[in-house]
């Protein structure tokens, strides 16, 4: 088993703020979709792209909520993760 654990905390944080970056991107496509059905109209008359796309919304709206609050999830443990390294490493720092 090693005796040292080699963590560059720098990386981490750029981790931790990139993953936060996306989920503030992320929860903004929320409404992106929202009118895309109405757009796509009823090309040569027919009604099916139309309905697959408002399948889509539908769909995209629970999933969404569920993959932005699985980042958020990630997002909490990693930035735990980095906040206690770095309390570790201080202390370790001060005991030597």
């Amino acid at each position: 088993m090693a005796d040292d654990v080699d963590v560059d905390l720098d990386d981490l944080d750029l981790v931790v703020a990139r993953l936060k970056s996306f989920q503030t991107e992320f929860e903004s496509l929320g409404d992106s979709t929202r009118g895309v059905s109405g757009a796509a109209g009823a090309p040569q008359g027919r009604a099916g792209l139309r309905d697959k796309l408002t399948d889509f919304e539908s769909g995209w709206d629970g999933n969404r909520e569920v993959l932005s609050e699985d980042l958020d999830t990630v997002y909490q443990h990693l930035k735990e993760i980095a906040d206690g390294l770095r309390r570790t490493d201080a202390e370790l720092a001060k005991d030597h």
